[in-house]
């Protein structure tokens, strides 16, 4: 019997292996297995099963690691068309399907194949130790040791002599499912008796008596040394202990109060009916809910998702940011308890394992998660919600290149789902699906506790009064803080930029520092006393002197960040309390809970912060909104940059005046005629959504075409350089239809100390792409190390 087996490996195609016969379980699709690959083993996962293979002769598979399928057919099925439509590799890609808790370890070991190793006189005592006494050692407990350059350079002449073997052992996967020790109350009148004057055991009978079981743990916080008392029960007859599995669980509160679900205003009542009736029909359809901030989306959510488990089936809903996760997680679990399942990087691997697990196990029928959560493992899938969908985070940046809003609607379509659309600011993809009849729009037009939405105004920071000695602050932004404060409302202030500056030149010599890793300066913070890149984390503590012209002048701070932001509000306000919100202030895993918790609390009357504080907070008092800086998104060198800027300001709009009380927003701006902010500042999604389809359409850009922008990077400017002309050379004769555009260095010449050139190709569908790229990866270019070609299907930016 043959299997294929697809790797985790840059590599577009599977591996054909045979089947051992002393394995007494036959291979199905979705079981993981260990084989051989070239000198060293690695995991990976049955394909298909077959009786013949066009290859010869075939390695065996070493291992089965699991009984039980860890990949259903759905994810098999949803994983292959993800490898196909984004050019990549199934294996990677079946890989990103699971939690990093199924990780393989896999242990290298040394093998003493000889009764006499020359030179062992040579080694240290503790070395001399381990070959002596023992005939294998893993190569972690030798490198503990401290090897110095004559124990490497034996031990490297007797693995070569062959006297000692390295081999790969497998160690199981990287989490295991969690046991602890529960005791069970066995419901005996005779045993009962048996016990009555002893009050340790009756102790623990009683506390049994309430659950039927429970775990020692909790027995031992309720009882003082309980295990000989526990051991006697057991002897009696009067309890069982067992283990138990338990899971971990990434949710930081107890289970929150049940709540009865809201009655629906009108226009939520006529998008569920809608919806509903599309489930209960059990067709595939995706909507589109574009609905103002504020105007309910979730509680029709919540509603739809109530209908699919009366329906007896399961629903996914992903939101673009962890930070959302808590917020949206403590709603649905307020409504249907523990069936909710979390995913989502921000949890460790054995919560992730275990949420998996759950899911996979049918005990949990909701997931609500990020990104990767569109691979979790339902079973009966009835509804898909992709909240916040026009979110760049649903583009995966690293290999496989998917974007999981597309891979959630392509899921719905095999499922026979409906799949929900929700955003305030629709993607331009997604509208334009609208208008040729893919996707069926629906509207929330009215916000539910205040009719109007609030008001904006552009502040024109070329003419405007400034606060002396604060740069960043209109006056008229200062006065509407103020003005907050003595309400007791709160404020919030955004500014997409983490740091305290992104610029410290020198005083004598104009120098600036630079990342030696990336062709970018180095971002001021303060807080740490030191230069960061935010590319590839390097770090340099404030240098005293300048390390070009030797001055020791105090350095010029150019810009602001969120950072110098917070510091100036301090200063102005200084009985204010301000709270700083960015991936620099997040300390611990529930960091970003407790901030949204004493905000919600009042306990804070200021909020500065990035992206972050942009999306799906509710903080019902927060009535003013100021925008430090509208330009920095607009002024980026991509296409889609006027429409991030649209999206950005909208959302971080919608975050004022969101209850009873009304809202205002203050956006300060060097340009305040372009149509992304002036459309943000009416509430115009329409008006925008025409100009730039419009100006799309012209310049032939999506979503009027597809693109791939293939990049080649070298650690030498010169290889890159080679490897994109040889790209391009490899698209001499096309169709008139495609287009080829370069190459050119990227924008980000340089990332992580690799050289950028990038080759884009337009086309009007994506699988005259696919036909184009195949033909490329038919010769593989050569690459030497450390160089990289990656192909990114549909980009979200350019950079």
């Amino acid at each position: 019997m043959i299997v294929e087996v697809a790797l985790n490996l840059p590599l577009q195609k599977t591996f054909d292996y045979s089947w051992p016969e002393e394995l007494d379980l036959d291979p199905v699709p979705g079981l993981r297995v260990l084989v051989p690959f070239s000198r060293r083993k690695m995991g990976g996962v049955i394909t298909s099963v077959k009786n013949h293979s066009d290859f010869s002769p075939l390695r065996k598979v070493e291992k089965l690691i699991e009984d039980t399928p860890s990949m259903t057919e759905e994810i098999l099925e949803l994983s292959r068309w993800v490898a196909s439509y984004y050019f990549c590799s199934w294996g990677e890609v079946l890989n990103g399907t699971l939690p990093g808790g199924m990780g393989l370890l896999l242990r290298l070991e040394i093998i003493n194949k000889s009764n006499f190793l020359p030179g062992i006189e040579r080694l240290g005592k503790p070395f001399q130790e381990i070959v002596k006494n023992k005939t294998r050692w893993t190569e972690e407990e030798w490198n503990r040791k401290k090897p110095g350059t004559e124990e490497r350079k034996q031990l490297a002449e007797w693995l070569q002599k062959g006297l000692l073997e390295k081999v790969q052992i497998f160690a199981g996967q990287r989490s295991r499912p969690k046991m602890e020790r529960w005791v069970r109350f066995l419901k005996s009148d005779e045993s009962n008796r048996s016990v009555r004057k002893k009050t340790k055991k009756i102790q623990i009978l009683d506390r049994l008596a309430k659950n039927n079981e429970c775990s020692w743990e909790e027995i031992r916080n309720t009882v003082p040394n309980p295990a000989q008392a526990l051991k006697n029960l057991e002897k009696e007859g009067c309890v069982q202990i067992f283990e138990k599995r338990v899971f971990r669980r990434f949710l930081e509160d107890r289970m929150p109060p049940i709540e009865s679900f809201q009655q629906l205003k009108e226009d939520q009542q006529n998008v569920f009916q809608e919806v509903g009736k599309n489930l209960q029909e059990e067709k595939y359809k995706t909507y589109l809910l574009e609905g103002v901030t504020g105007s309910g989306k979730t509680e029709v959510y919540l509603h739809a998702v109530r209908l699919t488990q009366e329906l007896g089936k399961s629903s996914l809903v992903l939101v673009p940011e962890i930070s959302l996760t808590p917020l949206l997680v403590n709603r649905f679990r307020s409504r249907f308890g523990d069936a909710v399942a979390v995913l989502h990087s921000g949890m460790d691997d054995g919560e992730r394992y275990d949420e998996w697990s759950r899911v996979r196990n049918g005990l949990s029928s909701i997931v609500v998660g990020a990104r990767s959560a569109v691979f979790a493992p339902l079973k009966n899938l009835g509804l898909v919600i992709v909240d916040e969908e026009h979110d760049v985070s649903y583009k995966q940046g690293e290999t496989p290149r998917y974007h999981a809003r597309d891979v959630a609607v392509y899921r719905g379509f095999k499922a026979k789902a409906t799949v929900l659309l929700g955003s305030a600011t629709p993607s331009l993809e997604s509208s334009y699906n609208v208008q040729l009849g893919k996707y069926h729009p629906l509207y929330l037009k009215k916000r539910i506790f205040q009719p109007t939405l609030p008001e904006v105004r552009l502040i024109n920071l070329k003419h405007c009064d400034r606060q002396k000695g604060s740069p960043f602050f209109s006056i008229e932004l200062l006065d509407a803080i103020r003005q907050r404060l003595l309400k007791k409302e709160q404020t919030l202030i955004f500014l997409n930029r983490r740091g305290f500056a992104p610029l410290m030149i020198c005083g004598e010599c104009n120098e600036t520092h630079t990342c030696p890793n990336c062709s970018l300066s180095l971002v001021f913070h303060q807080a740490v006393g030191g230069l960061k890149c935010h590319h590839c984390d390097y770090f340099l503590i404030t240098p005293q002197k300048c390390p070009a012209c030797d001055s020791s002048e105090s350095p010029k701070i150019v810009g602001s960040g969120t950072e110098q932001i917070e510091t100036e509000l301090k200063n102005i306000y200084p009985n204010a309390e301000v709270l700083r919100m960015d991936r620099d202030s997040l300390h611990g895993k529930h960091a970003l809970s407790k901030m949204q918790r004493r905000i919600h609390d009042q306990e804070v009357d200021i909020v500065v912060g990035t992206q972050l504080i942009t999306k799906g907070h509710d903080f019902p008092n927060v009535t003013l909104v100021g925008v430090i800086l509208a330009d920095l998104s607009l002024n980026l060198p991509d296409f889609r940059s006027g429409e991030r800027t649209f999206q950005l300001l909208t959302q971080v709009a919608g975050r004022a005046g969101r209850a009873e009380k009304p809202g205002e927003v203050l956006i300060q701006t060097y340009n305040p005629k372009h149509h992304s902010l002036q459309c943000a500042k009416d509430h115009d999604t329409l008006r925008y959504l025409e100009i730039e389809l419009k100006q799309r359409n012209l310049l032939k850009i999506p979503p009027f075409l597809s693109m791939v922008l293939i990049l080649c990077s070298s650690p030498s400017e010169k290889r890159a350089e080679t490897l994109a002309f040889s790209v391009r050379n490899r698209f001499k004769k096309l169709p008139p239809s495609l287009t080829v555009i370069g190459p050119v260095e990227s924008p980000l010449k340089k990332l992580r100390n690799r050289y950028r050139w990038q080759v884009l190709i337009k086309a009007p569908d994506a699988s005259m792409l696919k036909c184009q790229l195949n033909r490329l990866m038919k010769e593989p270019l050569k690459l030497q190390k450390d160089e990289l070609l990656q192909i990114d299907i549909d980009p979200h930016h350019l950079i």
